[in-house]
């Protein structure tokens, strides 16, 4: 379900063209990942899981953030 939020957001965000929102609701988004990540470490879970994936969606994420920020608008 958590995804399926994110996912609307995003949605919403894209379809009314407020980049720079989504850029800051992304940079927000990363640490979930972050969190996911720590979870299974703390709990001994595979650690190429954890940086696989979680680690790896967490830099994802913050790299589309970072790249949304820094955008510049069509007229500057």
């Amino acid at each position: 379900m958590r995804d399926i939020g994110f996912a609307g957001v995003i949605l919403v965000l894209l379809l009314t063209g407020q980049r720079k929102a989504l850029g800051l609701a992304m940079a927000a988004m990363a640490v979930v990942p972050v969190g996911d990540m720590l979870i299974v470490l703390s709990e001994g879970g595979p650690v190429a899981t954890a940086y696989g994936v979680h680690g790896l969606a967490a830099a994802v994420v913050a790299l589309t953030a970072g790249l949304l920020l820094r955008e510049r608008s069509a007229g500057a």
